[in-house]
Order: structure tokens, then C-alpha cells, then sequence
């Protein structure tokens, strides 16, 4: 990852928390709500004075860009509306060269999570009917691999200023 200043990392430390957020509530419930969104837009506009024009313009545009795919995955009904609205917010929050770095942990977290629901569906769903993802086999939990990625991404940041 190309060594950045600390104050490109601001965000992604103080969204910390909803990452683990987004990944529980998805998990227990199947949806993302909007005040995760919210939050998370909230904490981009504050910590935008922080990043220089050229960093705070190409969050803009790859948050845009990921909006619109999001979008379009979502009219086919690829992504559910709660994936669709977090995953842009959280492209404003990561550092665009991390960005590179975030995509292939998202596809990691996706697979194990993947993997991972399906042995909690078949073995542990006893032991947690509660929880709407373990109810149901259809629909993966998206914020598991958008909250943990992210939590893996904000604790190697952590670990280069440390």
C-alpha cells in the first residue's frame, strides 16, 4: 500500500466502529440501516478539510462511480439496497490508493463469507434462530465481507502509524 499521510486515514479510523456495526446488524438482521449510511456520510464531510483537492476529488469520483454500479446491481436485484447504499459511503471513507487493497479484501471477505454462512447454516442454525441469516439459505449478508474488510484495512493503517 503507497505510504500515505495520516490524515488520509482520518475517516477510515472513525468509521471503525460502524464497520463492525454494519457487519453485526446485516448478520442478525439482514439489513443495513440508514442511519449507518448517514453516520458514515457525516464523518466524510468533516474529515473532508483534512485531505488535499486532488484526494477529495478522487473519493468523490470513485464513491460516484461505485454508486452507480451499486445502483444498477441493485435494480437487477444483485445487491440489496442496504449494500448498495453503505458500499459508496464506505469508497468515501478509504483513501483512493487504498482502494486497490479494500477491493481484494471485499472479495476476500466475500468468499469466506460465503464459506462461512454456509457452515453456519447447516451446522449452528439451532444454535441461532434469531438470526435472520442463519434462517434463511438465499441471501449472503453482505455486511459481514463490507465490515470485515474494512476492519482489516483500518487495523493495517493503524499498524503502519503505530
Amino acid at each position: 500500500m503507497p505510504e500515505l499521510d495520516w490524515q488520509n486515514w482520518i475517516a477510515l479510523w472513525l468509521f471503525a466502529p460502524l464497520f463492525v456495526a454494519t457487519a453485526w446488524t446485516d448478520f442478525t438482521q439482514l439489513r443495513i440501516p440508514n442511519t449507518y449510511c448517514i453516520i458514515g456520510l457525516v464523518i466524510f464531510v468533516a474529515t473532508a478539510p483534512f485531505l488535499e483537492w486532488h484526494e477529495l476529488f478522487m473519493r468523490l469520483m470513485i464513491g460516484g462511480a461505485c454508486f452507480l454500479l451499486c445502483f444498477g446491481l441493485f435494480a437487477v436485484r444483485w445487491l440489496g439496497g442496504g449494500d448498495a447504499k453503505m458500499l459508496p459511503v464506505v469508497f468515501l471513507i478509504v483513501p483512493s490508493p487504498a482502494v486497490p487493497d479494500y477491493l481484494l479484501l471485499l472479495a476476500a471477505g466475500m468468499g469466506l463469507g460465503l464459506v462461512g454462512m454456509a457452515l453456519v447454516r447447516r451446522y449452528a442454525k439451532t444454535l441461532s434462530p434469531r438470526f435472520k441469516s442463519t434462517a434463511q439459505s438465499r441471501e449472503f449478508p453482505m455486511g459481514i465481507a463490507i465490515g470485515s474488510s474494512g476492519l482489516v484495512l483500518t487495523l493495517h493503517s493503524v499498524l503502519l502509524y503505530a
